[in-house]
């Protein structure tokens, strides 16, 4: 069983784990699990949806008798242990909706939002748990590598599941050992950073765990002189500007981003204005069947390859 699927049974009751264990052990390419309230928890592989019985076989029929279903108090076991029993010491994360656990596994939270002066403190009553896969896949950056200068800069496009996250974990790894390379990684995703040391293997990229990522490229620049800076999920204004500063200091980076096309990508305000800011020369969209981190096209100055 991959070594994320141990972690994540490892914070479920044994009413749920013994048979999630049995149901994991055929559903190899996993990428989430699903924790609903008083509904059958679910399994997503590739673009499948599945069901487990309380006996761990696996079924898409949401009809069939004896669905594992998941209790309302059992959410609330499983969140305080993803918590080490201290809501608090995790609430920003909660409050950001989501927490990353070991091996780079993040569990997405849905709940009642609590606010004050019209923003969020707290996340109450606890309804839904989305468990996000995380895998090291060496070596499977090795065909987009093949085909780009990553001193040009690159923007990996793709929709959730589509292995973008994996895909520059294995070229921060793989750049690592000829370029200087920092990561930002806000979220642990990247690294699963835990006590001084990633535990996906990095190379020997110098890691900024859990810092903004503006802060955390500002800080590398001025410190670490990277060639390359590779990070995940940018979106914003803030990125943006994060961009035009890099790229006037000489540093390339490496970044990923929500996206299913070309236009999808113009369409958009601020993804549009992120292309718009020269840092990549490369905009790569990953396939959306279920191949993890496979390259659909490469688009060099709006002109596709391969």
């Amino acid at each position: 069983m991959d070594n994320s699927f141990d972690i994540i049974t490892n914070y479920l009751p044994d009413r749920i784990r013994a048979p999630l264990i049995r149901a994991l052990s055929t559903c190899q390419r996993a990428t989430e699990i699903v924790l609903r309230t008083d509904r059958p928890l679910c399994v997503y592989e590739s673009h499948r949806l599945l069901f487990v019985t309380d006996k761990g076989l696996v079924t898409d029929s949401f009809s069939v008798d004896h669905l594992l279903t998941v209790s309302a108090s059992e959410i609330e076991s499983i969140v305080l242990k993803l918590c080490d029993h201290s809501v608090y010491a995790y609430q920003n994360e909660i409050n950001s909706g989501f927490i990353t656990i070991g091996g780079g596994v993040r569990v997405g939270i849905c709940g009642k939002a609590v606010m004050t002066d019209g923003k969020l403190t707290n996340v109450r009553d606890i309804s839904t748990l989305c468990i996000r896969i995380a895998r090291d896949v060496h070596h499977c950056a090795n065909q987009l590598l093949s085909l780009i200068n990553p001193l040009d800069g690159a923007l990996i496009c793709g929709v959730p599941g589509s292995g973008k996250t994996t895909m520059i974990r294995d070229m921060a790894r793989q750049l690592s050992y000829t370029y200087h390379v920092s990561v930002p990684d806000e979220r642990c995703e990247i690294t699963a950073y835990s006590r001084t040391k990633s535990s996906f293997d990095l190379g020997l990229c110098d890691i900024y765990a859990g810092y903004p990522k503006g802060l955390a490229a500002n800080h590398a620049i001025r410190s670490m002189v990277p060639d390359i800076i590779v990070c995940d999920e940018i979106g914003d204004k803030s990125d943006a500007d994060m961009l035009r500063y890099s790229l006037r200091c000489g540093v390339a980076f490496i970044a990923t981003v929500h996206a299913s096309s070309m236009q999808d990508l113009r369409n958009r305000e601020i993804t549009s204005e992120l292309i718009n800011t020269g840092a990549f020369r490369y905009i790569v969209f990953l396939k959306s069947n279920g191949e993890l981190g496979k390259v659909d096209k490469i688009y060099e100055l709006c002109e596709p390859h391969g």
